[in-house]
């Protein structure tokens, strides 16, 4: 388990991309090794929607400002 810099969560998994997401990352980034990167999968807002906010393995902010997945459709 790791922890969430966005939504504060202790408890949340995070878990490694899926290919399309790690598809995304990698043009956002313009960069082709996204392997460290892990998305939150702790509900927010009541349950509305997910967090999505990326870190990497090691790293819990990796960005100056939170870099999230969009929602899937």
């Amino acid at each position: 388990m790791r922890s969430c810099s966005t939504c504060r969560s202790q408890e949340e998994e995070h878990r490694f991309l899926e290919p399309d997401e790690a598809d995304w990352l990698k043009k956002e980034l313009d960069t082709n090794n996204v392997d460290t990167f892990m998305v939150c999968l702790a509900w927010v807002g009541g349950g509305a929607k997910q967090c999505r906010n990326l870190r990497t393995y090691w790293q819990e902010k990796p960005f100056r400002k939170p870099l999230r997945l969009p929602e899937p459709e």
